[in-house]
């Protein structure tokens, strides 16, 4: 290893993902909280969530155009607005700062993410895992993502047992600052990363077919993803608050046993794709996660509520490497950044369309249809996913 250089392995990528994905487990249950104690209402807390979408659409776009000047770079500058953003909200921002520190610091609202910051490294970590197969490198990197939002989300409650103080929401966004400045510092040292980098902007070095599987993966996506929306730790936070009267302290642990189970489930993913394949086990367990959401909206009670939503964490993040898993046999090195960035940006772009409609059912007081969207919408989702790919993988 060369002075001033880290291994060319996954390591560094890993611990990048395990202090981002920490504070977007934090940040996606604290954000809402923080607007209520400043004074702002619910719909405010709905152009919150706009605002996060939106710039997780804007960021995966650039990604997909500016691949070709440099993944370093990029990774950088998305890392330096993570320190703008913190910063922002950690003063005494007006409203508009507010939103735009929202749209620029590719704040999570799930908790774990779907932003520029995967796009890049999910496109890269089968070269940098090496002999890795590619489901065993993916379950590794999610399960430290969700590991590390289990225990962003157990470190919300601290602003709660504080008093619920502004003083102690803003530590939590210098924090988030912190966080952005210590990416910087790993990116600045992983040349790496680079390897495989397009040498044309946009989609000009996807081929004909894998243009085609772009296109079709993007639109299921976008369908996944507004689903989504309605079952993000943000919205599911609001939702647990005003049905059963849920405040930070008990949130925060609830989701914290969550993520764990999350964690643990995209190991077991791993072991049973490779006896069902990567788009049967995406498929199954993912629709039968959508069907307790939505026995969850009919709970009728916290117990009950709680223990389905542990049951569907079970289940519900296993499509994830197995779905990264499944891209990396569709594309080659050379075209996995765009196509994840792609697909991402269209997934970012359904959640945007979901915003203004979770914003207008928060709006509406109709916190009730909230699990039931989004399980609908995905039951439908994964149907057509698992029609569209069945004859060419299994």
């Amino acid at each position: 290893m060369s002075a001033g250089r880290v291994s060319r392995g996954p390591t560094p990528v890993y611990v990048a993902k395990g202090i981002r994905v920490f504070v977007s487990g934090l940040l996606s249950i604290v954000i809402p909280f923080y607007l209520r104690i400043a004074g702002y209402g619910i719909f405010f807390q709905g152009l919150a969530l706009v605002a996060i979408l939106a710039g997780n659409a804007a960021s995966n776009i650039a990604v997909t155009y500016l691949d070709w000047s440099g993944r370093k770079r990029l990774l950088q500058g998305f890392s330096l607005l993570m320190v703008a953003s913190g910063v922002i909200l950690a003063s005494n921002a007006s409203p508009a700062l507010i939103l735009a520190a929202c749209f620029i610091g590719n704040i999570s609202s799930t908790g774990t993410e779907a932003g520029p910051f995967q796009s890049i490294e999910a496109g890269t970590l089968p070269e940098l895992a090496g002999t890795q197969t590619s489901v065993n490198a993916f379950a590794r990197y999610n399960f430290i993502g969700y590991s590390a939002a289990a225990v962003g989300q157990l470190a919300s409650a601290g602003p709660g047992l504080l008093g619920n103080s502004l003083d102690s929401f803003r530590v939590v966004f210098v924090g988030f600052a912190l966080v952005g400045a210590a990416l910087f510092l790993i990116y600045s040292r992983l040349d790496a990363i680079e390897s495989g980098r397009s040498t044309r902007p946009g989609l000009a070095n996807l081929s004909p077919q894998a243009r085609k599987d772009t296109a079709r993966l993007s639109g299921l996506f976008l369908m996944d993803a507004f689903g989504g929306v309605f079952v993000t730790t943000y919205l599911l936070s609001i939702w647990f608050n005003v049905t059963y009267g849920l405040q930070l302290e008990a949130l925060g642990s609830i989701f914290f046993v969550a993520a764990l189970i999350s964690a643990g489930s995209v190991y077991a993913a791993a072991s049973i794709a490779r006896r069902l394949g990567n788009l049967r086990t995406m498929v199954y367990t993912h629709l039968v996660s959508n069907a307790l959401l939505i026995m969850m909206g009919l709970a009728g009670a916290l117990l009950p509520a709680v223990s389905l939503l542990f049951l569907r964490q079970s289940l519900s993040q296993m499509d994830v490497p197995t779905r990264q898993a499944l891209m990396t046999e569709m594309f080659q090195k050379e075209e996995r950044v765009q196509a994840y960035a792609v697909t991402n940006t269209l997934r970012s772009t359904g959640s945007f369309f979901a915003g203004p409609v979770a914003a207008g059912i928060l709006g509406l007081g109709a916190i009730s249809a909230i699990p039931f969207a989004g399980g609908g919408v995905k039951v439908i989702y994964d149907l057509a996913t698992y029609f569209s790919f069945r004859k060419r993988y299994r």
